[in-house]
């Protein structure tokens, strides 16, 4: 089976586990086929499917060459991709970040030198709490109650997608943020 792949920003092991913990508060358990363990929580950038080793390898090399400033988010509540009685999808959201949108931006561009990318303007940053609805049961939120966290990004990785594996996503390469060579104090 080919591997896939994708581009994503780790999420903190404390909001992590936080968003688990609410997210434990509702009944998501009962309503979706699969709730991501606490290690596979991450905002996509952008999902690369299969790739040849030769182009992945060459994607990688670009990226740790890309210039981007590391940023904060800050999370924002639950909400939820597809009908509200039934979602697919239900994430904890973040604030708008025109940071985030440039940097998801950026890497679409360097991607499209080596494959074809769908080029969508509907990015939609989240953390995916639960996926695949699978119930008769109404979904009820009122429990999940996180408070607003603010963490700074300061890299992004590719991941590769293990379907038999928990944690599912195997972080195979990590770009770090770089402080420019002049951003340092001058004497």
């Amino acid at each position: 089976m080919n591997k896939h792949y994708f581009i994503a920003i780790k999420i903190p092991k404390e909001l992590a586990a936080a968003i688990i913990q609410e997210r434990d508060k509702t009944n998501l358990h009962r309503t979706h086929k699969i709730l991501p363990v606490a290690e596979d929580l991450h905002i996509t950038l952008y999902y690369l499917g299969h790739v040849a080793d030769g182009i992945l390898q060459q994607i990688i090399h670009s990226l740790n060459r890309l210039e981007w400033e590391s940023f904060e988010l800050k999370t924002s509540g639950v909400a939820h991709f597809g009908n509200e009685a039934t979602p697919r999808v239900v994430y904890t959201s973040l604030e708008k970040s025109d940071s985030l949108q440039l940097l998801q931006q950026k890497i679409v561009q360097l991607l499209s030198n080596f494959i074809e990318v769908q080029k969508t303007n509907d990015f939609t940053a989240h953390i995916t709490m639960a996926k695949k609805w699978a119930s008769l049961e109404s979904l009820n939120l009122k429990a999940f109650n996180l408070s607003d966290v603010v963490f700074d990004v300061l890299s992004f990785s590719i991941f590769t997608v293990n379907v038999n594996r928990s944690p599912r996503y195997e972080e195979i390469c990590t770009v770090k943020w770089r402080r420019g060579e002049n951003n340092g104090p001058t004497s």
